[in-house]
């Protein structure tokens, strides 16, 4: 898809000596016509693809994009081999026509036709060509890399004038290249490596919400009224804290962003501005461990046991114990319920299959099958937290076994 945005986008202050540094890159590229190459290297979630975007938008406002130069946008998972490639090259580029029919020796013969059809009338000036590839290490598993020898080659010719920006999580990306594609590689790289910090990550969730470019029609008192309401959400110590374990969960933005689509999602005519149960409730929706959605889907004997198992935890200092422990501490907590109780046998089971699911597992050290299943010591695999999330979202959980849980945890 080729990029065409009017809009200016911000970067982290930390980022705009990177980002001045690739403008001129591709600047030069376009105004002056010369070759390069380089590679923006940083963990997911770094600003990566926000950087390049912000970088081309500011192009769009000094150059002439319809005139100038072209952008190509290539992703590693999606073009797997160089003949998808090729054609998604040709797609932007809207040549099917042109390439329709004809047969091409090779690879390069196909990209050469492709960048002589970007020349003007006259035939002598061409116009420049951007290729963005994301995830670009995937494009270094091609066969023999003829994608990239291809396009580093031409960047080292004055066949036409490209820039070839590679987007990639991978430190040693240089390392991957084959001898031929290295020595025409320009081994310009730019590292975006930031350390999370939560104060820009609230600034971030604010900016997000605010409706700093108000739809035309929208009355400005609502605007303000708006941007008043999310500030004060990102004050709100129950958001404020469900906002902090999401940073330490995943700091990256883009999970940020889906979580609060999500609940902006849920305003409507009746619920005009966002509330903290809807940010809390959408955060929650969307980090839940897997190790919560396995409780959930337990029988309540297996609820029981752990639960038992949860409290010898608690009063043993975080002893281990066994099945014998947890079996005599579940018929003592049966002893006045009206639940159906459950022999050694099905209980046996119901903690074989605990151990399966890995919510549990044997003491490092003990071999099972020297020791008597009964009396093989078990660590529990799950926090108190987790076991009360899904207690809560537990569907037609019995009054004992909540009472149980209220003493055990």
């Amino acid at each position: 898809m080729v990029f065409n945005n009017h809009s200016s986008i911000s970067v982290p202050d930390e980022f705009l000596e990177h980002k001045n540094y690739v403008f001129n890159l591709l600047k030069s590229t376009v105004q002056n016509g010369e070759n390069n190459s380089a590679l923006l290297i940083g963990p997911r979630g770094s600003g990566k693809t926000l950087l390049i975007n912000s970088v081309l938008a500011d192009l769009e406002a000094v150059c002439d994009f319809e005139k100038d130069y072209v952008v190509i946008k290539l992703h590693g998972f999606f073009q797997t081999d160089d003949r998808i490639a090729i054609q998604e090259i040709t797609r932007q580029l809207f040549l099917e026509e042109e390439t329709a029919g004809r047969a091409f020796g090779s690879f390069s013969e196909n990209l050469n036709f492709l960048l002589d059809s970007l020349k003007m009338a006259d035939r002598k000036k061409a116009k420049s060509i951007i290729f963005i590839m994301d995830e670009f290490d995937q494009f270094c598993q091609h066969k023999n890399q003829t994608l990239l020898y291809n396009l580093f080659d031409v960047c080292q010719s004055a066949q036409a004038p490209m820039a070839v920006i590679g987007l990639t999580c991978r430190m040693d990306a240089i390392s991957l290249f084959e001898k031929r594609v290295r020595s025409r590689f320009s081994h310009r790289q730019i590292y975006l490596l930031v350390k999370p910090d939560f104060t820009r990550y609230t600034e971030t969730f604010v900016n997000l919400l605010q409706l700093v470019r108000a739809p035309p029609g929208l009355k400005p008192i609502y605007v303000r009224s708006w941007d008043k309401s999310i500030k004060d959400l990102a004050q709100d110590p129950l958001v404020e804290g469900t906002l902090k374990k999401l940073f330490n969960l995943n700091p990256k933005l883009r999970l940020l962003q889906n979580i609060l689509l999500v609940a902006v999602c849920r305003l409507g005519k009746n619920h005009p501005f966002l509330s903290s149960k809807d940010i809390v409730s959408a955060i929650e929706s969307q980090t839940t461990d897997c190790k919560t959605l396995q409780l959930a889907g337990l029988s309540v004997l297996e609820l029981q046991l752990l639960l038992c198992m949860k409290y010898l935890d608690k009063i043993y200092f975080g002893e281990p114990c066994n099945y014998e422990m947890a079996f005599y501490e579940y018929t003592k907590q049966m002893k006045s319920s009206s639940m159906q109780k459950f022999d050694r046998q099905i209980a046996m089971k119901a903690m074989e299959h605990l151990e399966t699911l890995e919510l549990i597992r044997p003491v490092e050290g003990v071999s099972c099958s020297k020791v008597q299943k009964e009396f093989v010591v078990y660590h529990i695999l799950i926090t108190s937290e987790q076991l009360t999330a899904a207690l809560s979202k537990y569907p037609n959980l019995p009054t004992e076994v909540k009472q149980l849980a209220d003493t055990c945890l």
